[in-house]
């Protein structure tokens, strides 16, 4: 009973997916990765250097980044004292130029100065975790080897009932599960640009949202919404003077 039930519900959540990204296509057909590339370097560089930061600031710091540096080889030589200045704006601008080096490096070292593309190389290489790995093979390398989870698609997959998981990695997993392989890429960008335009975090446009006959939680934000709109501060309460002693 218990493994029929599963089975049922696991049926239920690929004819949702299904749905969902039907429609995410149709109001996203050209969503793509936001961060400017010309190739895989580019894009693995651009991605390492987009924690904790946004693809905007980034697109400002990368063409002066690899105009310095136009490639792993280049870059392998640099030194942190001069790669900083260039990198500073992103965030953890140290961290960040040690992982770029070690990359660069690594890839001169152990892949002749191309990136790899495979997800067990790419994720060997320092600064470069599974999300990094997917936006590389999914956009720059044509393979769908997984589904990029960043915060816009656990979000998005949370609150369209996609998945009950919080770690990333058994996020993509339950949405390898429901996906067909040749969409994983496709709806990833597709859930992000959803996120970043119309499904906000804090002021989600349900209203205007196209998921929204297929989303469970829309109608519970929505109302939400409209109330904390509808609320009006509560007037303050100013306090009485103590009547004076012998006061009649």
């Amino acid at each position: 009973m218990g493994a029929r039930t599963g089975n049922s519900t696991h049926a239920l959540q690929k004819r949702a997916a299904a749905k969902i990204a039907a429609v995410l296509g149709e109001t996203w057909p050209d969503a793509h990765v936001e961060l400017d590339h010309r190739n895989a370097y580019e894009l693995l560089a651009a991605t390492i250097l987009s924690a904790q930061s946004t693809d905007k600031m980034i697109n400002t710091i990368t063409p002066a980044l690899f105009a310095k540096y136009p490639d792993p080889a280049a870059l392998a030589k640099a030194e942190p004292a001069e790669l900083e200045p260039l990198i500073f704006k992103s965030g953890f601008y140290r961290n960040k130029a040690k992982s770029l080096i070690g990359m660069a490096r690594a890839v001169v070292e152990r892949h002749g100065g191309v990136i790899p593309d495979t997800m067990e190389a790419l994720v060997s290489l320092p600064g470069v975790a599974r999300k990094t790995a997917n936006v590389v093979l999914g956009s720059a390398l044509g393979k769908n080897e997984g589904v990029v989870v960043d915060t816009h698609v656990a979000r998005l997959s949370q609150r369209l009932g996609l998945t009950k998981q919080t770690d990333p990695v058994k996020i993509e997993q339950e949405l390898m599960q429901l996906l067909p392989r040749a969409q994983w890429t496709d709806v990833a960008h597709r859930l992000i640009w959803h996120g970043r335009r119309t499904c906000l975090a804090k002021a989600p446009d349900c209203d205007h949202c196209p998921l929204r006959p297929h989303c469970p939680t829309g109608s519970t934000i929505s109302a939400n919404a409209g109330k904390l709109k509808q609320m009006k501060p509560a007037p303050k309460k100013t306090a009485k003077a103590a009547p004076r002693r012998g006061a009649r």
